[in-house]
């Protein structure tokens, strides 16, 4: 776990014995926190599945009916679980270049970036996202997001009780999930694991480098995808690799 989280939870409950008048409310938010250290994996994805509801509340979801929404339930039909955890797809209708994945199976792909890949290609990012559930970097991702939050709250408390996470704080956990990076090494990984799903799913494994390619091409646009995955001509290569070496060659 991040040492600079646990110091600041630690910080937090240092603070406690220095104002007696809040330190009920400063211990609960520090305990709050340092809870978060020791929550199991059915725990997190709760949590996680709390920051998607209310992501998607605070975005303009497609509906069914809608072409985009259509596409994509096509696109991943019978695509139900990763690992035992169930997948569930949806479109965010927005001119952003993204996806993500959350560690409770939550996948939401952005109409962005719908506009600018082929179905191949747009399945290559799917299985990448899907990748990062798999192997649980979303899992770790979101865990010190929701710590990060959990310090805060009680490095601020100031009185009064500190109860549950209210929705506007798991909409900013969602957001601080959303603008962390991923390690090279889970990226790699999850690269390397969206080539085999494509051979999974009898798609060309070579999609997954033209995916690559065209986030270069619009690499100009930043943010999204751009800053959690920047593609690399490296990582373009390594594309390339995994495709030629695939188990579907």
């Amino acid at each position: 776990m991040n040492k600079s989280l646990i110091a600041a939870v630690l910080v937090a409950l240092g603070l406690s014995g220095c104002a007696s008048s809040n330190s009920d409310a400063l211990l609960g938010a520090g305990l709050t926190a340092l809870q978060g250290l020791t929550l199991s994996k059915s725990q997190l994805q709760a949590e996680a599945s709390l920051s998607a509801k209310q992501m998607d509340a605070e975005n303009k979801l497609a509906p069914a009916g809608n072409a985009y929404s259509q596409r994509l339930a096509r696109l991943t039909r019978g695509l139900t679980s990763i690992e035992g955890t169930p997948l569930n797809f949806q479109v965010y209708l927005d001119d952003d270049i993204n996806a993500f994945a959350m560690p409770d199976g939550t996948v939401r792909v952005y109409s962005g970036l719908m506009d600018v890949m082929a179905d191949d290609e747009l399945m290559a990012v799917i299985g990448h996202e899907v990748g990062h559930i798999k192997f649980e970097h979303s899992l770790n991702r979101f865990k010190t997001a929701y710590l990060t939050s959990a310090a805060r709250q009680a490095a601020v408390a100031a009185g009064g009780t500190v109860g549950a996470l209210a929705a506007s704080e798991y909409a900013e956990i969602g957001t601080q999930f959303l603008g962390a990076r991923f390690s090279q090494k889970d990226e790699l990984e999850s690269d390397a694991y969206g080539v085999e799903f494509l051979c999974q799913i009898k798609v060309d494994p070579y999609a997954a480098m033209r995916a690559q390619q065209k986030l270069m091409q619009h690499a100009g646009s930043g943010g999204g995808l751009f800053s959690s995955h920047p593609s690399t001509a490296k990582r373009i290569e390594l594309a390339r690799e995994a495709a030629a070496n695939s188990s579907c060659r």
